[in-house]
């Protein structure tokens, strides 16, 4: 069986759980996210979305900040995958700021935040710079989405601060197993040796992000690539891109020995076709999580914001809308 042929039976075993656990409360969600809004890093911001500078943590953190006050709805606090930037939450964050304020930053290292300081790449010291970057905000209550190692971020910020966290959402979490699948350390390894030796190509970030990241090789754009390409350029940001990426395989990125733990209402998002971490990781955990529930995401992959914005936004929409 071919990688396609796998992939569709995958994408449609996924929707059979998702229509199963989702029922109709999606369809009505409003307003619809915007497939137009850039996802790329460098893309100019569209309007009513404003740049900020914060340090906290020995980081220099960059994020982008929107949305509305009018409602008196808490912040939404976005949280990226490895290794991109916050601007993937752009065609989400338009519809979600209609009721609601939005943060999405980029995580140390990452975009254009700084590294994290000294030699620790771990998760856990990742965690504590987000928590610190969360205090510097002094955001009493709040809810976080995350996707991939902000999925597992996501938890680990409702488990470190049960008080102030509102509600989760964990996007295809890198974090879910006790240890990362051993198919995506071979699909990430031949990037990792080339990137460890110098810059990435951009036939190579084209080959990653089609067997890594996209279900459908168009959202593999030449602004994707060269952004991506971008990042990977200077020496500095690789070096520590390297180290948060091999952090990933370390004990303390897992979040599966503590879902019992979580205690604010919780939605499991993933894409079907997500070909790192298989649709039944987060169903899986939608089981072990208290009252969590479980949505799946037809035709995407690890990015579901990016690939289908709307069938995200509405499942979002949906969840923050609840009493």
């Amino acid at each position: 069986m071919d990688l396609v042929e796998r992939r569709r039976r995958r994408r449609e075993k996924g929707a059979l759980i998702s229509g199963a656990r989702r029922g109709a409360a999606v369809a009505g969600a409003a307003p619809e996210a915007s497939g137009n809004a850039p996802t790329t890093l460098g893309s100019p911001l569209p309007p009513g979305v404003h740049e900020h500078f914060l340090d906290a943590g020995g980081v220099k953190f960059r994020y982008l900040k929107g949305g509305t006050h009018e409602h008196g709805k808490p912040p939404i606090l976005m949280i990226h995958g490895w290794p991109s930037w916050a601007e993937v939450w752009l065609p989400v964050a338009e519809s979600l700021g209609a009721t609601h304020p939005w943060i999405a930053l980029d995580l140390p290292g990452h975009g254009k935040s700084s590294p994290l300081p000294g030699k620790d790449g771990s998760l856990t010291a990742l965690r504590g710079a987000v928590g610190a970057f969360v205090d510097a905000l002094e955001l009493k209550r709040f809810s976080v989405v995350g996707c991939s190692i902000g999925g597992t971020l996501a938890v680990m910020l409702a488990l470190d601060r049960p008080q102030a966290v509102e509600r989760i959402v964990a996007m295809d979490a890198a974090g879910f197993l006790p240890k990362l699948p051993g198919k995506t350390v071979r699909m990430y390894l031949p990037f990792f040796i080339r990137a460890s030796l110098g810059a990435p190509s951009a036939g190579g970030v084209r080959k990653l992000l089609n067997k890594a990241v996209f279900v459908d090789p168009a959202h593999t754009t030449d602004a994707w690539v060269k952004a991506m390409v971008g990042v990977w350029a200077g020496k500095a940001q690789r070096k520590s891109l390297l180290k948060t990426g091999g952090a990933l395989r370390k004990p303390d990125a897992s979040v599966a020995a503590r879902f019992a733990e979580v205690k604010c209402p919780t939605l499991i998002l993933w894409g079907n076709g997500d070909p790192q971490f298989d649709w039944h990781i987060g169903e899986e955990a939608s089981r072990k999580i208290p009252g969590a529930r479980f949505v799946g995401i037809e035709n995407a992959g690890h990015f579901p914001q990016v690939e289908q914005p709307a069938a995200t936004a509405a499942a979002l929409g949906e969840f923050f809308s609840a009493p």
